[in-house]
């Protein structure tokens, strides 16, 4: 009996750790509102002071870009090959649908070489990529 009650303890102690580590990891997109997976290769973020937005897809921080002015803020995209972080200002972009099955579908990867995002498609600095997506 007593045994039965220290499983049952013991498990009830794991559910509440497991509930309070996924809600400390419940990051939402400041665009769509859908969940963030922050080790994607498409994923964004920004940060401004004490204030950090994510972006589950690389297109829904273009369309949030297009809404709000944040030209003091720290941009980051994903380096598609090597999956670290890198300033959005100086990243190479390429938009293809066909190629990459990003979470909202935009279809955008983002390269800290454009030798590399070449071999995907046209590759494009920030400011085209902005000009280019409607």
């Amino acid at each position: 009996m007593l045994m039965r009650l220290r499983t049952t303890v013991a498990t009830l102690v794991l559910i509440l750790l497991m509930l309070s580590i996924a809600s400390a990891a419940d990051i939402r997109c400041a665009e769509c509102g859908m969940m963030v997976d922050t080790a994607s290769k498409f994923s964004a973020r920004t940060s401004q002071g004490d204030t950090a937005l994510f972006f589950c897809d690389i297109g829904d921080l273009f369309a949030y870009l297009k809404k709000h002015a944040l030209s003091d803020a720290r941009i980051e995209v994903k380096d598609f090959s090597g999956g670290a972080w890198l300033d959005a200002r100086k990243a190479f972009y390429v938009h293809a649908e066909k190629k990459f099955k990003t979470p909202m579908g935009w279809g955008i990867a983002a390269f800290v070489n454009k030798d590399e995002a070449a071999k995907f498609g046209v590759a494009m600095d920030f400011d085209a990529t902005s000009k280019a997506l409607k």
